[in-house]
């Protein structure tokens, strides 16, 4: 009552003009990496360059800046940049698509790194790639079901990544907690990414859709929410009035939540009378 009285409730048009949102959901990895390149870890990711600003546009695609198999190394511009080495080039993907993550170095001490700026192409998703060469439908799409099919079909993998132009930065956050766009920590299943050239940011929102959680079996199941959020971040993928991104919290529980979340609900946001 209160809220009502206080508040004016304000529906997003969404993807149809009809209110309907797509809700997907994103989380902190959490891999194994190192300080230094071995027979191991293998897959770089990169800090920005301090000339960066200056470089000419459009910038360089992805193939020209780690090369297709990911492995260019001394051969890139970006040879020296190297912030950190992982064993799998779909984890250091994974990373780039989520923006952060918490990394176990070999020598026992943690690490975080966060996102620091990118090249300036469109996000293209695994996923999606996936959906437009036939491989699965749109609705069936989950980020398990792309990793399940990246490990039967590892061949595929590096044709696929050189598909997205879009390649990303990364600075070490000194163990910080995973921060959006407004540069405060987001909180699990209560901080949301929007597309800031249209939604508020750091607004108060509420949402109402179908999330993945821990059932008292330890199974994943839907549950519907109709909650407050906070609008504290964006994303690349993240464009219209219709998407949503869910942060959902770091480590595996959260990625298999936030992999499996791909459903349909309303956004609203609160504003002062």
């Amino acid at each position: 009552t209160a809220i009502e009285r206080e508040f004016v409730f304000y529906k997003s048009v969404g993807n149809d003009n009809l209110g309907t949102v797509d809700f997907t959901g994103y989380f902190e990895p959490s891999y194994r990496a190192s300080l230094t390149p071995t027979a191991e870890y293998r897959y770089p990711i990169y800090r920005k360059p301090v000339n960066f600003e200056k470089w000419s546009k459009p910038h360089p695609k992805r193939i020209k800046l780690e090369g297709k198999d990911g492995l260019l190394g001394k051969k890139s511009i970006l040879s020296g940049h190297e912030l950190v080495w992982l064993r799998d080039r779909l984890e250091a993907v994974l990373i780039q698509v989520q923006g952060s993550a918490k990394l176990q170095l070999a020598d026992g001490s943690t690490m975080t790194v966060g996102y620091d700026g990118s090249t300036n192409y469109a996000y293209s998703s695994l996923g999606k790639e996936l959906v437009k060469d036939g491989k699965f439908k749109l609705e069936e799409l989950t980020l398990p079901l792309v990793l399940n099919y990246f490990q039967a079909n590892p061949s595929e993998l590096d044709e696929y990544i050189s598909r997205n132009d879009r390649f990303i930065f990364f600075r070490d956050t000194q163990e910080m907690l995973p921060t959006g766009n407004l540069s405060v920590p987001v909180t699990a299943d209560r901080s949301i990414a929007t597309d800031k050239s249209i939604m508020p940011p750091g607004a108060l929102a509420l949402i109402r859709t179908n999330i993945p959680e821990i059932d008292n079996t330890g199974k994943l199941t839907n549950r519907f929410v109709s909650r407050y959020v906070l609008d504290q971040d964006t994303g690349s993928a993240i464009k219209g009035a219709g998407r949503v991104d869910i942060f959902l919290g770091s480590g595996k529980v959260a990625g298999d939540r936030a992999g499996m979340l791909n459903s349909k609900g309303e956004l609203y946001y609160l504003l002062l009378k």
